[in-house]
């Protein structure tokens, strides 16, 4: 049986019962919400040790911060995962690649699902979806779910499914080459919203920029507003604060500075401020009355274990970061996890059990990008 690597309070109990589906291997029993023995989660170390990359990884080195109470590897290969509810479950996904290194090692390339019924106690796989090396975007409205797509970073298409499992056949929308990164649903105004980017292409483009879209069925979108038009825009997600204000986080590519902009309705003029720290992989995340934005970060600290090491991807010693995002527009330091090198883009979701999940991809074992998932005590995360 494969040794269970993980940071907590307790050790894990072995797996008692074994359910084998499409080739993974799975737990099926009860857990302690407050403990788990990850007998429920999927198999691991099975194609390789599970041995730390580098004896001080870069969130090491990170100090003041909050830590999760578990750590636990999800998928010995995987980028840009997602964590949402959809009616009674919760989905956990990402793409079977090795980060930034694509299709290698054991890596398919396709989008793997895992969903739990029980808050995140157990999780059962489901049918994995062709996606030709691509990630998909996900908004649960309802008894329907939206899945958006970016094949070839050339068209956004969507596509819509009751149950999870079957998906209608794929829709093409709005107009390349924008990706719907971060579309949400918004109860009040009862309308779909995203800031979608433009890639015309690798690297620095005059035609790259970020538009403001709305749709009153996630399918058909009609532009608002431009928020900017940066060479070097990428990544942007949205935010509605209680007065209607519109808040996007805009990454700046190849920059070490964000962007946030701000608008009131009808959103069609912007205010727009440069601001200190990358944001990269990020949406925002409401939990507890606070605004959280995880993302990327480059690590600034002086650990002299941690500066020593080797630049393993780029030279900025990545690692994964949550922010809280301040009432002044500005990015708070809140908690980290373990990671670094090819990493980041966590997301959260609120347990009824009273944790707060994080799933994110990090390259700190093996020297592979693998999926993780941890959980901090809600409590002490909202604890100022």
């Amino acid at each position: 049986m494969a040794v269970d690597k993980r940071r907590g309070d307790r050790k894990a109990e072995p797996m008692k019962i074994l359910l084998i589906l499409g080739g993974v291997v799975f737990g099926v029993l009860t857990l302690d919400a407050a403990n788990p023995d990850f007998s429920g989660f999927p198999k691991i170390n099975q194609f390789h040790p599970g041995k730390k990359s580098l004896p001080v990884i870069t969130s090491d080195g990170v100090q003041g911060l909050r830590r999760p109470k578990w750590t636990r590897c999800i998928s010995e290969l995987g980028r840009n995962p997602k964590l949402f509810r959809f009616k009674d479950a919760i989905y956990l996904t990402w793409s079977h690649l090795d980060g930034h290194r694509n299709k290698r090692f054991e890596a398919t390339g396709e989008y793997r699902v895992l969903r739990s019924t029980d808050e995140g106690r157990t999780w059962k796989a489901l049918p994995p979806q062709p996606a030709d090396q691509q990630d998909f975007e996900f908004v649960a409205n309802g008894n329907t779910l939206f899945r958006y797509e970016f094949p070839g970073r050339k068209q956004t298409y969507v596509r819509t499914s009751t149950d999870g499992v079957k998906w209608s056949d794929r829709q093409p929308l709005y107009k390349p080459p924008f990706w719907l990164w971060g579309p949400m649903y918004d109860a009040v105004s009862d309308t779909f919203w995203c800031a979608p980017h433009a890639i015309p292409g690798v690297g620095v483009s005059e035609k790259r920029q970020i538009h403001l879209i709305k749709s009153k069925d996630g399918i058909r979108w009609e532009f608002v507003s431009q928020v900017v038009p940066y060479n070097n825009a990428s990544e942007s997600t949205l935010w509605f604060k209680k007065d209607r204000t519109m808040v996007v986080a805009i990454r700046r590519k190849y920059d070490d500075k964000h962007a946030i902009a701000v608008a009131k309705p009808p959103y069609k003029k912007w205010n727009v401020t440069l601001m200190p720290k990358i944001l990269e992989g990020h949406h925002f995340h409401g939990i507890g009355g606070q605004l959280f934005l995880p993302s990327r970060a480059a690590y600034a600290g002086k650990d002299k274990r941690v500066l020593a090491n080797p630049k393993i991807y780029g030279s900025r010693r990545p690692y994964s970061l949550i922010y809280r995002f301040t009432d002044e527009h500005t990015l708070q330091p809140w908690a980290t996890m373990d990671s670094m090198g090819d990493c980041s883009y966590p997301y959260l979701l609120e347990t009824k059990a009273g944790d707060i999940l994080c799933v994110y991809y990090s390259q700190h074992e093996d020297k592979v990008s693998k999926i993780f998932l941890c959980a901090y005590d809600k409590k002490k995360f909202l604890k100022d």
